[in-house]
Order: structure tokens, then sequence, then C-alpha cells
């Protein structure tokens, strides 16, 4: 027997295994109406006289990876997920799920409700909800403890990452790992139960047994969790907790409960938010998918100003070629010893083999003058002044990423070369010029991800991260200088979890405050989703959720709050125009209302509205 084409489920019976087979994208489409589907194909399956086991697995390359976050269809979703957990956990016949590439949220609860699991060893398993301010949702909870016990299902809830397919047959969450085929190996571990009666999860004692050893990781995760502005998390100990405490059916309920109620936070709405940002992030500029335009291989790799040193290792660990070079001997050197010191620091902690340390020194070059750059597929340099010798060494197509300060000229290589902020946080922001080839941007790309950087694409001179908090901390200079008390604004910008941008050496003065701690955060805040509005004004990023992508993934802005311009919508356009028209005359520089935000109040329209504009 087999679905109809198109389906999201198909079926094809193997003798006495009905294999069901999830389709791969772009004919899957997750949510209520896919368990649905799944739950009718197991149900009639569990219903065939002929049919002895039913086992459940992915098209392609794995389980089309998704996270429905706290969207307006989650609760439907959660519902026909937990619905379709409840049969196959109670089946009469043995329901068997296998899994390859990512088997994550979802759809590992589905496998947590089956009575036996195998995956291929190179699957990644997981339960990433927290990461959206949730958990999971149709009995994961309550499942996963019962295999693993709370510590291990506490460790995978609350990280959210996820596990190597071998150690999840560790911790006992898999029954079975295989190099070899994953279809043809749990097509013979069907056949191998057909007629036998599995304990279901629900059943399962293996992770209560213990139940002082129990109680202890729950409060030592609760203990963990003290001060943590975010909800999901004390939620997510709550349950595992439930799952020792209740019987099974109402930890089901209980835990639903909690999903229900993450999913109207506010906190939930911020990190789906995330999420978006994320992704809108990561496409590439219309320059850079010309068909035949590729990166530049990066055999080797320039750093022009000891500065960099840093960077080096990363390109250094990837099997790179790399060449320091500073005309300033002293800090040339000093470089040096950093990085061998810093080498010796992950031999000494294991992180690094002796052989390795040799063999990544042994690729490292240095030189005083620029001529060392000449073969160089890519160079990074922190000094404008360096880049007409950088122009001249290197050859046409290598790429010449400026991370320095201030503006820069072409020298008749204006297609090789961009801004490259890359500092502390996980960010590296490339800024486009004018003329900027697509292969240069493709080239940038690439570095940062060898540098263990997530890349935003602009066009804002200087980059957008620091400039947006630099209007948030001319915001606080402002309020200082009206004699606002210091120590309540560092109090008011901690709560918030912006502590960067606290007065600099903040003290109790004793001053009576002005303003309360909303009334500050607002004024911080408006200053810099206003100048959000600006630099999206002018065309220099494609959407708000870059901007709020800048914040969180390169200045420290908290995951929670989701970023400025989430903050913006939350809070309301005509509420944030009206704040902004009262407070541009005390400093426009810092105020003035932008254009955009006008504009989107004129026409009823909201700064999520440019996200989906662009989001299709």
């Amino acid at each position: 027997m087999a679905g109809l084409d198109g389906a999201q489920v198909t079926r094809e019976d193997q003798g006495n295994v009905a294999v069901l087979l999830l389709a791969a994208p772009p004919r899957f489409q997750p949510g209520a109406a896919l368990w649905q589907d799944l739950a009718a194909a197991v149900g009639r399956a569990l219903a065939d006289p002929h049919i002895a086991v039913v086992l459940i697995r992915a098209a392609g390359r794995g389980f089309p990876v998704w996270t429905e976050g706290a969207n307006p269809g989650a609760g439907a979703a959660r519902q026909a997920l937990s619905d379709l957990c409840r049969l196959v956990e109670t089946a009469e016949k043995p329901v068997v799920v296998a899994l390859h590439g990512l088997a994550v949220g979802p759809v590992l609860e589905l496998a947590l409700a089956a009575p036996a699991r195998i995956a291929d060893a190179g699957a990644r398993i997981g339960l990433p909800d927290v990461t959206l301010g949730l958990l999971p949702g149709a009995g994961g909870t309550q499942r996963l403890p019962r295999l693993i016990g709370a510590e291990q299902a506490l460790r995978l809830l609350l990280t959210g990452r996820g596990i190597s397919a071998a150690e999840a047959l560790a911790l006992g969450l898999l029954d079975r790992v295989v190099e070899e085929a994953l279809p043809d190996a749990a097509l013979a571990m069907a056949r191998d139960l057909a007629g036998r009666r599995l304990t279901a999860t629900r059943d399962r004692r293996d992770g209560l047994r213990d139940g002082l050893v129990y109680q202890r990781a729950v409060a030592a995760a609760r203990s963990r969790l003290e001060g943590s502005r975010l909800p999901a998390p004390g939620r997510i100990v709550d349950c595992v907790e439930a799952a020792q405490l209740l019987p099974f059916e109402q930890g089901l309920v209980y835990e639903a409960t909690a999903f229900e109620d993450l999913c109207a936070t506010p906190e939930a709405a911020a990190l789906r938010h995330v999420q978006l940002a994320e992704r809108l992030a990561a496409r590439l500029p219309p320059a850079a998918v010309v068909p035949g335009v590729q990166a530049r291989p990066l055999r080797r790799v320039g750093f022009l100003g000891a500065a960099a040193a840093d960077l080096t290792l990363p390109v250094l660990a990837a099997g790179g070629e790399v060449v320091l070079v500073d005309p300033h001997r002293p800090q040339l050197v000093q470089a040096l010893e950093k990085i061998a010191a810093l080498q010796e620091k992950s031999v000494a902690e294991g992180k690094l083999s002796p052989e390795r340390r040799e063999a990544d020194w042994a690729r490292l070059g240095s030189a005083l003058g620029a001529a060392a750059l000449a073969d160089c597929d890519a160079v990074l340099v922190t000094d404008a002044a360096l880049m007409a010798e950088v122009a001249e060494a290197t050859s046409p197509g290598c790429l010449l990423a400026f991370a320095g300060r201030g503006a820069i000229s072409a020298h008749g290589r204006a297609a090789d070369m961009l801004g490259f902020r890359a500092g502390g946080g996980r960010l590296a922001e490339i800024v486009a010029g004018p003329e900027t080839s697509g292969g240069a941007l493709l080239t940038a790309r690439a570095l940062a991800q060898m540098l263990g950087k997530t890349v935003l694409f602009s066009r804002a001179p200087g980059g957008v991260g620091g400039r947006i908090m630099g209007a948030g901390r001319a915001a606080v200079a402002h309020l200082v200088q009206q004699g606002e008390a210091e120590d309540h604004i560092a109090g008011a910008l901690a709560g918030f979890g912006l502590a960067a941008l606290a007065p600099v050496g903040a003290v109790l003065r004793g001053a009576v405050p002005q303003r309360t701690a909303e009334r500050i955060l607002q004024r911080v805040l408006s200053a810099m989703a206003n100048e959000g509005a600006r630099i999206l004004g002018a065309g220099l990023l494609r959407c708000p959720a870059e901007v709020d992508f800048a914040l969180i993934a390169g200045q420290g802005f908290p995951r929670g709050q989701g970023g400025v311009m989430h903050w913006a919508d939350r809070r309301g356009l005509l509420i944030l125009r009206r704040d902004l028209q009262e407070w541009q005359e005390e400093a426009p520089e810092i105020w003035g209302l932008a254009p955009l935000i006008s504009d989107l109040v004129a026409t009823g329209r909201r700064l999520a509205d440019l996200d989906d504009a662009v989001s299709g």
C-alpha cells in the first residue's frame, strides 16, 4: 500500500511491517496537519490484520528541522502531536521510530513515545524548546526522565543543545545505533520485534528508581536557576519534578498547562523573533547569489596589525596558513608571544595536542613588511594607513577586509574591499561598499565562518551594533547630565540585561532618583530604537530583525528581550513616536524622530511588517 502522490506521509508495506515515510521538503509542512496525517496512517496500520509492526522514518537527509515556537498554531500542533504520541505509546503492536540527521524537538518527542528507537550514527538528538522560551509540550518532560533520570534529562532540556547518537545510546535514550544503511537496519529491527509486547515509555522506571538522587538533581537545577529572567527553565524543572511525583497522565496535563502558559509570555515571543532574525540575517545580498560567483578558497590568510593576533588561532586550527604582519617590531614580537602563550594554555588544558601545536606554529609566518602578504587569499587590515601597501602587495581577487575605524580609499581594489567588524561577540559584520563584488562577500563570509563567527551583511560604515549602542550611551550620558543618579541608571539597565550601557564607574551618590527605572529604560531604549529606524531608513540594513540580530549577536543585548526593534513594537510605535516628539527638544541628535517611525504610524504598520515583507 502506498500513500497518495504529494501526501506528507506515505506507506509502503514490507511483509508484515508497515513503513510510514515522512516526505522531505518542500512537501513536508510541519504543524498540526502533519501529526494528524501521521496519526491517521498509524491508526490504519495498527488496524490492518496483516501488519505486525509499524516503522516510522523520514525521507531524504533526515527529519525536516523546525521549531514552531510560540506561534498562533503552536497549541494545536502540540495537541495533535500529543495525541499521536499517546496512540504510538499505547499501541498493541510495536512501533519503531528510526532517526537520522537532526532529530530534535517534536520529532524526538515522538520517538520518546515509541517503545523502540534506532538511529543512524550521524544523527543529532535534542530538545531545543528552551531556546524559544518554551518546553516540550507533547510529553517530553515526562518521558525523558523516565528513561535517563532527572540529572541528564535536565541537562538536555535546560541547555537545548543536541547530543550525538552515541551519547544518546549510552544514556539509554536510544535502543540501537547503526553505521550501516538505516532503512535496512530499522526494517530488520522491526521484523525482530514482530509479535512482541514491549514496555511503554510511560511504564518505564529506569530513571526513577533512586528517588533521592532524582530529587537532588531537581534541587540542584532549581538552585542554579535562581535569579534567571526567563520563565521557561524554571517551568521545565517543575515538570521534570512532576514526572516523579505525579501519575503519568496528570504529569502530561501539568506539562501541557506549562506549555500553554509559556506560549503566552513575552519572552517566548521575543525568542521566536530572535529565531526569525537569525534566519533573515543569514541571507546573502543579491550580489553574492549571482550564478558562477564563488568564494575564494582560503589557503593563506594575512593579518596586518598585531591587534588581530587573537584571530590567527581559529585559522590555524582550521588548517590554514597565516601571515602576521606589523611594521613595529615590539608589537609583532608581543603578538607572537601572545599566540604562543594561548597555544600553551590549550595544550595544558588538553584542548590541543603538542603535535598539533607544532604543526600550527609551523604554518604561522610573520614579517615587518606588507610584501609578505603577496600570496594571501584574504588579508584583514586593522590600520587604514596601511591599506595602500596591502593593495599594492596582493593580487586582484585577494579579499581586503578592513577591521579598523575610519574611512578607507579603494586604491584601485574597490571590488575586493569591504569592512569586516569582528569584535568580542560571535558576530562578524560585513560592510559592503558600492563596488564590492559578490565573490568578495562570499569570501568574507567564509573567513568569518573560519573565525567561528556568524555573519551579518550591512552597508553601515563603522558597523550597526556599535552605532546603536552609541545612541544608548548618549541617552545615558544625557540623563546623567540632567542630574539623574548614576547608580539608579545602572540598576535600571542591569535589571533589563544592559549593564554594558551603565555609566562608567557608577557609584552611589546619594542623589534622589528623578525617574522610575522603567522610565529610564524607556529613554535609553527609545534612543536605540530610533537609531535603528534611522539605519533602516537609510537602507543600510534590509529589515528591523537584522538590527536586533546585530545587537544580540554582537553587542550582548539580552536574547530574552528580543532586541530593541522588537521592544519598540511591543511598546507600540504610536507611543514611541509620542515619547520621541516629547524628548527631541532636549537632544534632537539622540531622540530626533526618525522618519521611518512616522511613516509606519501613518500607514498603521509595525516594524514586524517590514520583517514579514522580506521573509517570504
